[in-house]
């Protein structure tokens, strides 16, 4: 990715690659080879393509381009309600009394464990450990669940509760409940060690759930205005810094620029790094835009035309009193 964007000058998009995506901290929640010795729980890739088709589908389908500050609208008004709502389906208060829902993965387990279950076993010994959940069959590999039919008819049917409480860590064994008994009467030990990869990761890091709204319910529009006054907020005093930042460089400059001779080794450093060369291309642009009211023909600059890019970079958002 790097030499990808590297060749093209795509150094915007290797910002938020990297920040987002490949730093260390990113890349070990996503990339399944980071942790040799560990098998990843969520197919990432699959997750995220999922999550687009549906925002283009149900939320974008009568949009074309749509601009930035509508996409983030629509994702803060329509998409988070909605999902806040559905993730309330799987809260342990969600309607008391009644049983509660499967998640779509313990679903999904449930139906292959079903599976598994009713098929035949052949005439083949394999050797079957059920303390570290595997079997010498080699269809593991294979299974979603890291699951084969011999693990699964080594165990006596398990109660319905080991369906709503089922994890898959990470490390062998992969399985490990208090409901699963082996049908020779042997005891499993029971892996409680407290590490996320048994799936407390709110136990470990003292996490509360934030509470979610009704079913069916959407964010109120004071909630949504109180979220951008906060990011507003946020920013402000983000850039109160860098102006005062700012203004200090600008009187260092000045008091050096009133004594070349003596300054000439730091201005030439100056002039090196282009320091304050991007400050000054966006005072032209934007003064520019005011006094001539040149505007853009599209959303975005044209393919190919760093100037038009830049410009567009410039000036998008500008506030015209």
């Amino acid at each position: 990715m790097y030499q990808f964007c590297f060749q093209r000058g795509l150094r915007e998009v290797w910002g938020y690659m990297w920040t987002a995506w490949y730093c260390p901290t990113k890349f070990r929640l996503w990339v399944r080879s980071s942790e040799p010795k560990f098998i990843g729980r969520w197919r990432t890739t699959m997750s995220v393509e999922n999550f687009w088709r549906n925002l283009k589908h149900e939320t974008l389908h009568h949009f074309v381009h749509p601009r930035l500050d509508q996409l983030v609208y629509l994702i803060a008004v329509e998409v988070l309600p909605y999902t806040e709502a559905k993730m309330q389906i799987f809260e342990s208060d969600f309607r008391p009394g009644r049983a509660k829902a499967l998640t779509p993965y313990r679903k999904a387990f449930k139906k292959c464990w079903k599976k598994l279950a009713l098929r035949p076993l052949g005439t083949q010994v394999y050797i079957v450990n059920l303390s570290t959940w595997t079997c010498s069959c080699g269809q593991q590999k294979y299974n979603t669940f890291l699951l084969c039919k011999h693990l699964v008819q080594a165990v006596l049917a398990p109660h319905p509760d080991f369906f709503r409480q089922v994890v898959r860590r990470r490390v062998a064994p992969f399985y490990s409940h208090c409901l699963l008994v082996p049908k020779d009467g042997s005891e499993l030990h029971v892996v409680d060690s407290g590490s996320v990869s048994d799936g407390d990761d709110d136990d470990i890091v003292g996490a509360t759930p934030t509470p979610s709204l009704g079913r069916g319910t959407k964010r109120k529009r004071e909630d949504v205005c109180t979220h951008i006054f906060e990011w507003l907020d946020e920013l402000l005093n983000n850039f109160s810094g860098l102006q005062h930042g700012v203004e200090a460089g600008l009187a260092i400059l000045r008091t050096q620029v009133n004594h070349p001779r003596e300054a000439k080794i730091f201005l030439s450093s100056m002039k090196a790094q282009n320091i304050g060369g991007d400050l000054a291309a966006m005072g032209s642009d934007v003064r520019r835009l005011m006094e001539t009211g040149t505007v853009r023909t599209t959303t975005w600059a044209q393919k190919g035309k760093k100037a038009s890019a830049k410009y567009t970079r410039n000036t998008m958002g500008v506030h015209i009193p």
